[in-house]
């Protein structure tokens, strides 16, 4: 044993490397040659193993081969500790310090990558870097671009979501190794969108400005956890993100320990020197370390327009962002604001409104136009008791204590508002496919002094823990029982009861919760029930917790924390005045105003209305808020495959040449990567079901002859792996379990790496098969089109040297024909000018004589146009005069049928008397004395008269029943108006009844309406019947005229027959005795009624001819000339009575 390299355990450095220079009491009590490496001194020392503290056996150092030649493995460690032939902590601790000292910051733990903070930046993270991570990783540099493509390679393959948890404790790196993943999976996604790439990717900056701050440990410490969704389509493009955010430390707000900051947006709006803010020359009582930062070589100033620049590319208008800024810059001024007691009473106390911070303050959050509102909720509060509501003054510290409040809720909620306004802009559920998340979450942390947030970080991350555990250890060991693998049972720690004494429902969560309902709860009783309640668990130290009685102290898995319990409910409750939110929702600034908005009120129940109040108080408090989170952040997480990464921070003063052993060692035992590495060397790092594993590498099989028929799934898998592989099952390849097979580290890799080289080289000889058939089929078409352009370019060519001769012919064609032509043409113009000045002549002579045409012709048409207007005129005066005179016709009607009636019975009496004569003529004296002419025209006389006494027969008759027809007329006249009279009288009735019966109104008035307009038809029809009267009356009078014609035609037929004159003399005198008056005058007023106006031409022709110079109706003196031949007289005669009489009937 002497001579041995071997590690021994260290007060100062926990492990310090040494050589075993004796060995006694059976290796038992050694003799060892110790290197201080801080002073690079050695000194002897003797060492028991019995003695408490030390160990079984002294680990032994690693004795590394040389690699590549000129460097050693002594020099750069080992990249996978797995492949350490001797596994223990001290050879990891300084492996990671070997690789730490030549800028190796990543080491691999199997699958489990262990990432060290440089503290500087490395030439590691090129675009070159990113695309060989891309490809074959088996012989690269362990790097965390190995975690990013083994997931998004996963996701494509398998589809299945994938989880890249990152964890560490403040200031180890873990946003940076976040974003690094981050770009490097928008680069190995598949035709990016470099927009939505870009909003992603400016979206962490954004956040970091208002989520990260500067810490004792770390310059960008992330004050919240990060839960980051990459969505990607079928096609495995990036087309979205998505962000959910963890327990903003809100307390950073209003105060931050010695040598930190707050948040950076604050600085940067400092830094910004806009005079609206008014930030510039003022150290603001929120922003204790107000000296400049460079963060990554930047200054605040350039960080501001970076964070400006992000908030347009997501989508955040100028209003908008002018908003949000403004309210920030109103928390700083308002926590300048001081509050004094009022002169009047001592008691109650106000804001120095003098200050010019309250007016800024009041401007900038949106209550410029009435800041006594502000002030009066910071400096009261009301309180509801029973029936009656109270305004309860504050104390000076109370006033300050609420304003902080304030200030500390407006900028969670508008850090919840901006984290909302990102997620708009970049998510994209609606293509999601699949998803990859990537968790950044806080550290571990154990201050001096840890409170409310300390302890809700350090329960995240034993969450956290658990999930590894559960991962790397348990489900492991238990899947390989199951599937009855040999396995040898690796001790680890489980943190289990560590979360039961947080979770169980009497836990330190609900002891917590359980005091925040109590009216009089406090920090000290919620400490004493604690101590109490667990005194018998083992995760509680109570030897420290004895120190002081607001102190309780938690064993967690990373070490013992001891906790300071004050503020813990009030900072729990999160309680901010009802008057304070009722204001901010009532804000100017828009977006204050939007995100206080008040929530729906919802209904109380009836039943159990005290437990449900109680319930839901218990579920608005900080710590259920966080549980129920983490809940569901586990659950989605459990959904996944998950892929762990491990920052470890090498010392606390951010050096990138300092190696803190004891520090680096106990992150690794929280961690718990010794024991991670130990499993994962026993373990199987991947695995796959039988049936899987056929249907993706069975096409790999080269032997002609494939499993045997009978053989199961198993035996075939086993045949085709061990093919694949050349080497049989055995621990260092695959093992056949169960259901699945598992496979040593990079086996499964290196399958599915030969399996793309094999599809590589078939799809290879697919493409030459298809690529030869389409140069083929694409010389046969070239070939056929060089034909063509071959015979094109002959056609062409023949038909070029064509049309030159053509062209030639057709010049001297073309000469020949215009010699001849301009002869021709010459000839025609002597002819052309010729027949021009004839018809200039000609056209002279007609336009002259046409002209005086025209001009004639406008004076006639100008005269007949005048003519008919007059007439027309005319027609319109005498149709209204018609109009106006109807009753006063009417009665000169009536006189005209009792005149008519006189006439009628005169020339009755005449007839009678002619009778008479002409029977005294046909003595036989006088027959002897006339002639035989005589005695026929007699003959025709007395048939003549006996027509006659026909046709006064007819008149009678007819006048009788004109006469009856009038009446009749009369009084169905008289009976219309009687009825009108009557319906008036009916309707005055109707209406005084419809002002006593307001509802049968509507009905009378109706019924009213129908009889009005029944009665205004049958006017209508009485006054077209009146109408129809006068035409008859009109028809009656033409008849009458013309019987005055057919008397005057008869008198002249007895003159040409040569009737004795005293006959004639007898006939005239019947006639004018009958109607001694038979002379109408034609006047302006009837000239409608009798048809004989102006207007018709037919009338103007009739009275042409008729009419006497004198006005009187005679007969024309051309019609004689029809009657010469007695027996065309006879038949006019007897045409005109059947005419008369056909008229009549």
């Amino acid at each position: 044993m002497e001579g041995a390299k071997v590690y021994v355990p260290d007060a100062k450095a926990v492990w310090a490397p040494a050589t075993v220079l004796r060995a006694e009491d059976g290796g038992k009590r050694l003799l060892l040659r110790v290197l201080d490496e801080a002073t690079k001194t050695s000194a002897d020392k003797w060492v028991d193993l019995r003695d408490e503290g030390m160990p079984e056996a002294l680990p032994l150092q690693n004795v590394l081969d040389a690699k590549h030649g000129a460097a050693t493995l002594q020099d750069v460690g080992v990249e996978d500790m797995c492949s350490l032939n001797h596994l223990h902590e001290p050879a990891i601790v300084f492996n990671l310090r070997t690789r730490f000292a030549v800028q190796c910051p990543y080491t691999y733990t199997g699958s489990i990558v262990v990432a060290i903070n440089p503290y500087a930046w490395l030439n590691l993270y090129s675009k070159e870097t990113q695309r060989l991570y891309a490809g074959d990783r088996s012989g690269l540099p362990p790097h965390v671009y190995a975690t990013s493509a083994a997931a998004f390679e996963s996701m494509a393959l398998y589809d299945r979501p994938q989880s890249i948890l990152v964890s560490g404790e403040s200031g180890a790196g873990k946003t940076e190794t976040v974003k690094i993943m981050m770009e490097h999976l928008a680069s190995l996604s598949t035709d990016p969108n470099m927009s939505i790439i870009d909003k992603v990717l400016k979206s962490n900056p954004l956040l970091e400005a208002f989520g990260n701050a500067k810490t004792v440990r770390n310059d960008n410490s992330s004050r919240f956890g990060k839960f980051t969704q990459l969505q990607f389509d079928a096609d495995q493009r990036m087309v979205g993100a998505k962000c959910r955010h963890y327990l903003l430390e809100k307390s950073r707000v209003i105060g931050q320990a010695e040598y930190e900051r707050n948040y950076h947006i604050f600085y940067q709006l400092k830094a910004s020197k806009e005079p609206e803010w008014a930030l510039a020359e003022t150290t603001f009582t929120y922003l204790r370390d107000d000296a400049p930062l460079l963060l990554d070589g930047e200054t605040d100033a350039t960080r501001y327009q970076t964070t400006r620049d992000a908030l347009s590319t997501i989508g955040v208008s100028f209003d908008e962002q002018m908003a949000l800024l403004n309210a920030l810059a109103g928390i700083l001024h308002l926590g300048q604001v001081a509050f004094a007691t009022k002169a009047e009473n001592a008691e109650e106390c106000a804001p120095l409104t003098s200050s010019p911070h309250w007016a800024h303050a009041c401007r900038l959050l949106g209550f410029e136009v009435d800041p006594t509102a502000l002030g009066s909720a910071l400096c009261s509060r009301t309180v509801k008791a029973r029936m009656e509501v109270y305004v309860v003054p504050l104390t000076i510290d109370q006033a300050t204590a609420n304003r902080d409040a304030l200030a500390k809720e407006v900028y969670a909620r508008l850090f919840g508002h901006l984290v909302q306004r990102v997620n708009e802009s970049i998510s994209n559920d609606e293509a999601m496919v699949g998803h990859m998340d990537l968790l950044d979450i806080f550290g571990f942390e154990a201050f001096e002094t840890n409170r409310f947030e300390q302890f809700c970080i350090n329960f995240a991350n034993e969450k956290l823990q658990q999930k590894f555990t559960h991962d790397v250890f348990k489900s492991v060991q238990d899947e390989y029982t199951q599937e009855g693998l040999g396995w040898t049972y690796v001790s680890f720690r489980d943190n289990q009861d560590m979360l039961d004494m947080l979770e169980a429902p009497l836990g330190v969560i609900s002891l917590l919760n359980d005091e925040c309902i109590r009216p009089m709860g406090n920090d000290l009783a919620f400490c004493s029930k604690v101590l109490s309640t667990h005194d018998a668990n083992p995760r509680l130290d109570k030897q420290r917790a004895r120190l002081s009685a607001a102190h309780f102290a938690l064993r967690h898995y990373a070490g013992t924390v001891m906790y300071h319990v004050e503020a813990f409910v009030d900072t729990n409750k999160d309680a901010l005045s009802s008057d304070v939110l009722a204001l901010l929702g009532a804000s100017a600034n828009t977006i204050i105003a939007s995100v206080f908005e008040p929530a729906p009120i919802k209904k109380p129940s009836v039943l159990g209305g005290r437990r449900q109040s109680t319930a839901s108080f218990m579920g608005e408090t900080v710590i259920s808020k966080f549980k129920a989170q983490l809940t569901g952040l586990m659950a989605d997480i459990s959904d996944t495959q998950t892929h762990y990464i491990r920052c470890i921070k090498p010392n606390s003063a951010k050096s990138s040449t300092l190696y803190d052993v004891p520090g680096v060692i106990e992150q690794l035992r929280c961690a718990g990567v010794v024991e991670a590495i130990r499993i994962s060397r026993a373990a199987f790092p991947n695995k796959m079901s039988h049936e899987r594993f056929l249907q993706r590498f069975f096409v790999m099989w080269k032997d002609d002859a494939p499993p045997k028929s009978g053989a199961t799934v198993a035996t075939a898998c086993v045949t085709v792996a061990s093919g694949l592989l050349g080497a049989p099952e055995s621990k260092d390849t695959f093992v056949m379990g169960s259901h699945h097979m598992y496979f040593a580290a990079n086996v499964l890799e290196d399958l599915e790496h030969r399996r793309i080289l094999f599809v590589q080289d078939r799809a290879i000889a697919i493409q030459r098969v298809f690529k030869g058939y389409r140069v083929r089929k694409m010389y046969t078409r070239v070939r056929s089109a060089i034909v063509r352009l071959q015979a094109n370019f002959r056609r062409r060519q023949r038909r070029r040297r064509f049309q030159l001769v053509r062209r030639r012919c057709i010049l001297l064609q073309s000469l020949w024909r215009g010699r001849h032509a301009r002869s021709a043409l010459h000839q025609h113009k002597l002819y052309t000018s010729a027949v021009v000045l004839q018809r200039n002549w000609r056209t002279y002579k007609a336009q002259k004589s046409y002209l005086r045409l025209r001009a004639a012709v406008v004076a006639i048409q100008g005269q007949i146009k005048q003519r008919k207007l007059e007439a027309k005129r005319k027609l319109e005066a005498d149709e209204l005069a018609k109009q106006q005179s109807i009753e006063h016709e009417l009665h000169v009607l009536q006189i005209r049928l009792d005149e008519e009636k006189a006439m009628r019975a005169q020339m009755e009496a005449a007839n009678s008397t002619l009778q008479q004569q002409l029977q005294d003529e046909q003595r036989p004296s006088s027959l002897a004395r006339g002639s035989a002419d005589d005695l026929s025209l007699l003959d025709d006389s007395g048939r003549m008269l006996s027509t006659l006494q026909l046709q006064v027969t007819k008149w009678r008759d007819l006048h009788a029943s004109a006469s009856h027809e009038l009446e009749g007329l009369r009084s169905e006249n008289k009976r219309i108006k009687e009825a009108y009279t009557a319906a008036g009288a009916s309707f005055a009735a109707l209406n005084q009844h419809n002002k006593q019966q307001s509802k049968a109104n509507l009905r009378l008035m109706s019924t009213h309406a129908a009889l009005i307009k029944s009665q205004e038809e049958k006017m209508k029809k009485y006054i077209k019947q009146v109408h129809d009267l006068k035409e008859e009356v009109r028809l009656s009078k033409a008849s009458t005229l013309h019987d005055d014609s057919t008397q005057d035609h008869v008198l002249q037929v007895l003159r040409d027959a040569r009737v004795s004159p005293d006959v004639l003399a007898k006939v005239r005198t019947c006639f004018d005795g009958s109607a001694p008056t038979h002379e109408v005058e034609i006047d302006e007023r009837h000239s409608d009624a009798y048809s004989i106006g102006e207007g018709s031409t037919a009338t103007t022709a009739a009275t042409t001819n008729w009419a006497h110079p004198q006005g009187k109706m005679r007969p024309s003196s051309t019609s004689s000339m029809y009657y010469d031949d007695e027996k065309h007289r006879k038949s006019k005669i007897g045409g005109m009575f059947k005419k008369m009489f056909k008229k009549d009937d």
